[in-house]
């Protein structure tokens, strides 16, 4: 084997020369490590193979060729990471960075290179756009439904796109067809296409997304089949539901997401020596915008809770009513177990989530990784332990006992299998339009923040309720009203104080209306 720190001079066709110095081997990577570095005269050739042995018998680096797929690949691989927040980053490393950046040496990358990429996000989130106009050719399985055999097209509708995502036909985070439009290409009814995508979403198989198209779940497919072209026989356009293609910018909280994986990335080639400067510490980002939280009103919650009681939905209903009193994320209500629940004391324990990405299904720790205890009042208590009699006794039919792990909000008698989260947002969703009320599973969480701070409790306690760290930030700049009913107290009483001084002086401003008009 060739040691570390050895060289040699090459003479190359040109007339000049050529230093080749092999500095050891990548343990990261496997691959040689060699300084390279080409000069006119033999001279001068020398006396840079001197100092390149210098260099490799130091330990220093040479330039290395490692891509920014290859920096990518190694960063995931040893970053602790939420299982969400994996699927999240895997997510915009496949669709955005890996096809702009991807194939381009670590070393290359420069603050300005960044700053035009995100330039170019911003004015259209797919990177392969160059801002010619051009088709968007889609791989979605061709649907035929038998006339006359309508109540069973929702099960063709899955089975076809359970198939397409198993044999690659439907990469991992590509988008489906909305349900309209899916309905309208196949002359499908609509319910059939919706309650096709709930049972996709509940096992798992595609996400649905408030307000955006639903996407296929899944990390990268072993074997991805092609993707069409145009041109390509085999494929029909007309009956995959191509479009032409619509500049939609990526908004600038989505682009600094992007950024901070950019940024952590390289941090880590940072440590591993690849490169000398992590240059996403020199790109511009952009603004965003502050964005006023919204809440709904205590009347809208409960005709949405009331909606899904008319419509048979009697657990839903109270899965909406435990969320807006304890304000527990999505994830951990259907994670919560009956042995979470201390009825007797008025206890929920919120130690543990859901989550359902990539077909894996596990019980996890919550978002920040802490676990809380929530206090119920004595109604809530109730409705829950009316539950769980009603679960037990329809397991005495079959002289089974309900076990402490069973979930609390399941399908099944027995609580074996929870609730899928996108399920659940995408049927709350459902029902609130059914209602009249635009509203989603995550308003709750703003609801509770809301009621709880316009009803005089302190930030410190809401902020522990709603499992937010950093001392309540959080809760005030995403979660809180912005105009709560406190500050609406405030005005009340600064208005009724400069009245009555005004009033006491005489001495009212011209064009306001004295006492008594």
């Amino acid at each position: 084997m060739q040691p570390a720190g050895t060289g040699h001079i090459e003479r190359l066709p040109s007339g000049s020369y050529r230093v080749h110095v092999y500095a050891g081997t990548d343990p990261l990577t496997g691959r040689r490590l060699r300084y390279r570095q080409t000069v006119r005269t033999k001279r001068q050739a020398q006396v840079v193979l001197g100092r390149l042995l210098e260099q490799a018998d130091e330990g220093r680096r040479p330039d290395t060729d490692v891509t920014v797929a290859d920096v990518l690949a190694r960063y995931m691989t040893l970053a602790e990471l939420d299982p969400s927040t994996r699927n999240t980053y895997a997510g915009y490393i496949r669709r955005t960075i890996l096809p702009a950046l991807g194939s381009m040496e670590i070393r290359k990358v420069r603050g300005p290179l960044l700053d035009n990429f995100y330039a170019r996000l911003r004015r259209c989130g797919d990177p392969t756009c160059t801002g010619k106009p051009f088709t968007e050719h889609r791989s979605f399985p061709g649907l035929t439904i038998e006339p006359g055999n309508v109540r069973s097209a929702w099960r063709r509708v899955s089975a076809a796109i359970r198939d397409a995502v198993g044999t690659g036909q439907l990469a991992p985070g590509e988008q489906l067809p909305s349900v309209r439009e899916l309905a309208a290409q196949h002359g499908l009814p609509v319910a059939a296409v919706r309650h096709a995508f709930e049972e996709l979403a509940r096992e798992g198989v595609i996400a649905v997304h408030h307000g955006r198209r639903a996407t296929v779940s899944g990390g990268p497919s072993p074997a991805p089949m092609p993707r069409p072209q145009a041109g390509d026989a085999s494929h029909d356009c007309a009956r995959a539901g191509c479009q032409p293609h619509h500049c939609r910018q990526m908004s600038p909280k989505t682009i600094r997401q992007i950024h901070a994986i950019l940024s952590g990335a390289f941090a880590a080639a940072v440590r591993w020596e690849w490169i000398d400067r992590n240059p996403a510490g020199s790109a511009k980002l952009p603004k965003i915008r502050p964005r006023s939280p919204t809440s709904p009103t205590p009347t809208d919650v409960a005709a949405v809770i009331a909606a899904a009681r008319d419509q048979e939905l009697d657990l839903l209903a109270l899965y909406m009513w435990l969320a807006a009193v304890t304000g527990a994320r999505r994830g951990e209500l259907c994670g919560l177990q009956w042995a979470d629940i201390d009825l007797d004391t008025g206890l929920v324990h919120i130690a543990f989530s859901y989550f359902v990405r990539d077909g894996q299904k596990m019980r996890k720790d919550t978002k920040t990784h802490q676990d809380r205890y929530l206090a119920i009042d004595a109604i809530t208590a109730a409705v829950l332990a009316e539950r769980k009699q009603q679960v037990q006794a329809l397991l005495d039919t079959t002289h089974v006992k309900l076990p402490p792990t069973a979930y609390v909000f399941s399908s099944d008698p027995l609580g074996l299998t929870p609730w899928n989260p996108d399920w659940v947002t995408h049927k709350v969703t459902e029902v609130a339009e059914s209602a009249g009320v635009s509203f989603n599973i995550k308003a709750l969480r703003h609801y509770t923040a809301s009621q709880l701070l316009a009803g005089g409790i302190d930030l410190r306690n809401t902020a522990a309720r709603l499992g937010h760290g950093g001392g309540g930030a959080t809760t005030l700049r995403h979660y809180a009203d912005p105009v709560s009913e406190v500050d609406r107290r405030a005005a009340a009483y600064l208005a009724q104080l400069t009245a009555h001084t005004a009033t006491s002086r005489a001495a009212q401003p011209a064009g306001l209306p004295s006492q008594g008009r």
